[in-house]
């Protein structure tokens, strides 16, 4: 099974693959911020580190999720992922610190823009 480390805690959590990082978060006793958990508003946007550099550790991205990436300015290259919609496949790092640099624009789920 894929372990899942959360920085900067430590914490961790052996989960089944194809499990989304949402739920691996909870396994692991960690707060990772989110807000509809649906792809909608991006609050939940993660920083994924590959423990085998050059493979992604996660599922791939969906048009949904590179749309909404898009939209916000956030990288689409696999390095940051929303963790309502990653699923993972093996090991890896997520840190929880990108979520204290990066902030959601308020009301950005209802802006169809």
């Amino acid at each position: 099974m894929p372990k899942v480390i959360f920085t900067p805690s430590q914490k961790s959590a052996e989960v089944e693959p194809k499990t989304k990082l949402l739920l691996a978060g909870r396994k692991a006793g960690v707060e990772i911020r989110f807000a509809c958990a649906s792809c909608r508003c991006g609050t939940c946007a993660v920083l994924v580190r590959s423990a085998t550099s050059g493979v992604s550790p996660m599922s791939p991205m969906k048009a949904e999720e590179t749309k909404l990436l898009t939209r916000l300015k956030l990288s689409t290259d696999g390095s940051i992922r929303l963790a309502c919609q990653a699923r993972v496949e093996s090991d890896c790092s997520i840190d929880l610190d990108f979520q204290e640099t990066y902030d959601t624009p308020k009301g950005f789920e209802d802006d169809e823009a």
